[in-house]
């Protein structure tokens, strides 16, 4: 299994600046926060320490982690899926990240799942990382018909 409190994860994010940090740590900016930020903080926070960080490092990272988020998703509204959904896409995209080439029976092994559904999800998140990189060129955008 991938490791996602990895510490090298955080080169993802070396294009913060240096106080990116400092700053979201000021208490005037954080007590202006949206309570929905808030609570991602919060969540991000008690992963971390769930997975053996300290405190001080735990609310470093997920100050980073949220900071991160702001810079991708910032302005934008998005949709988080929960329960068994995001389970399910989370799952699927470790797969992804974990073959290989030559380890479908493993996989499907390792996730309880058969080689033909490993197949379905490699398919799937194939045609993702294509629509990732390369955008559809005969894709419609805002024109009416």
């Amino acid at each position: 299994m991938i490791d996602p409190y990895a510490t090298d994860n955080l080169e993802m994010f070396s294009d913060l600046p240096d106080d990116a940090l400092e700053q979201l740590q000021d208490p005037e900016i954080t007590k202006k926060w949206p309570q929905a930020l808030t609570d991602m903080l919060t969540v991000i926070e008690a992963a971390y320490r769930r997975s053996g960080d300290d405190h001080e490092t735990a609310r470093g990272r997920a100050f980073l982690a949220v900071r991160a988020l702001s810079h991708f998703h910032g302005g934008h509204i998005f949709y988080l899926p929960k329960g068994q959904q995001i389970d399910r896409a989370l799952r699927d995209r470790e797969i992804w990240e974990r073959h290989d080439g030559q380890n479908v029976a493993e996989l499907a092994k390792a996730y309880g799942l058969n080689e033909v559904r490993i197949y379905k999800i490699l398919a799937e998140q194939r045609l993702l990382a294509r629509r990732r990189h390369q955008p559809d060129l005969f894709e419609r955008h805002g024109q009416a018909d």
